[in-house]
């Protein structure tokens, strides 16, 4: 009687933690599979680059990789990060900056977004690619589709990478973040 019980409690217990076992959700995106969660880390966004920019770089530095921006416009934001943020645009890529001062110079990289395909990441992942394609070269990393249906790796202070993909599975955008509020 103890062996039918335990063995009951040990398939209960199999159940809850993996319902991939009696096929329930078996979706590639499912992640219910605690043994898979323990295996990937968060993405580390110091070393991720998009278009050859990487976070924390200075308007200097991105005018060295990148030239002169089209435009470049300064703002202060008192509700999100009570910084000023400078935003550099070029032809399928955005830039921005945060600074305690009014002075573009002394911004630091805090976002990136590209819409192009000029603009890959340090993996050679670009808008256009199939998801797929992100997926195999990040595939180290723990990731989730959020409700807008981006696939997203997220870094340990609500930042990540995030690609932006259509119903054609392709990469439409591409956004590296390093904090969000």
């Amino acid at each position: 009687m103890f062996k039918k019980l335990a063995a009951g409690i040990g398939f209960g217990i199999l159940l809850a933690v993996n319902p991939i076992a009696i096929g329930e959700n078996n979706s590639s995106n499912y992640r219910s599979n605690l043994l898979d969660k323990s295996t990937k880390k968060a993405i580390d966004v110091s070393k991720i680059s998009i278009g050859n920019i990487k976070l924390g770089m200075k308007e200097k530095d991105i005018f060295k990789k990148l030239g002169k921006p089209k435009t470049r416009t300064t703002k202060y934001d008192d509700i999100c990060y009570g910084s000023y943020i400078t935003t550099w645009k070029y032809d399928g890529l955005e830039i921005e900056g945060l600074s305690t001062y009014n002075n573009a110079s002394t911004s630091e990289v805090h976002q990136i977004t590209a819409s192009s395909s000029l603009y890959p990441t340090e993996n050679e992942v670009k808008v256009g690619n199939r998801i797929s394609t992100a997926q195999k070269a990040y595939s180290t990393f723990s990731s989730t589709i959020n409700s807008e249906k981006n696939l997203v790796y997220p870094n340990d202070a609500y930042g990540g990478l995030v690609f932006s993909i259509n119903k054609q599975r392709k990469i439409t955008e591409i956004r590296l973040l390093a904090a969000s509020c």
